[in-house]
């Protein structure tokens, strides 16, 4: 995987924002899998907190949704949440607790009245923009 882009069907990238919508005021999280840099199935999770600031998944529902996307022979590529009120830009807080640095960082942003998404990858506690590839869905 090239670890500096990101492919995201539209069909998949409209799934990500309208979760966020209909979640505000709290902030959401989920997966996206797939294979190399393109995303291939979206597996959104519930914030167990009820945050608008932070995002929790317990270890055991993080454990069955990786079982189930190596079932289908991909791997995450993504770590998606959202900002309801704040730019999409990684808080100090989303650094210091992601997990891998190849893995990306997808940040949806309802701080204005158009959603923005921004990818990061996120590396030795610093972030770099990558960017987001809507593919049309056919």
């Amino acid at each position: 995987m090239e670890y500096g882009k990101i492919i995201i069907p539209a069909s998949y990238y409209k799934e990500i924002v309208e979760h966020g919508k209909l979640n505000l005021p709290y902030e959401v999280c989920g997966l996206l899998a797939g294979i190399k840099d393109k995303v291939q199935s979206v597996w959104p999770l519930e914030n167990e907190i009820k945050s608008d600031r932070r995002f929790f998944v317990g270890e055991k529902k993080i454990e069955e949704t990786i079982k189930l996307i190596e079932k289908q022979g991909e791997k995450i590529l993504a770590v998606f949440h959202s900002h309801p009120t704040t730019a999409p830009l990684p808080s100090s807080y989303d650094i210091e607790n992601h997990f891998d640095e190849h893995v990306l960082m997808v940040i949806i942003s309802y701080k204005s009245m158009n959603p923005k998404v921004k990818c990061y990858r996120i590396k030795n506690d610093s972030y770099k923009e990558c960017p987001i590839l809507i593919k049309p869905t056919s």
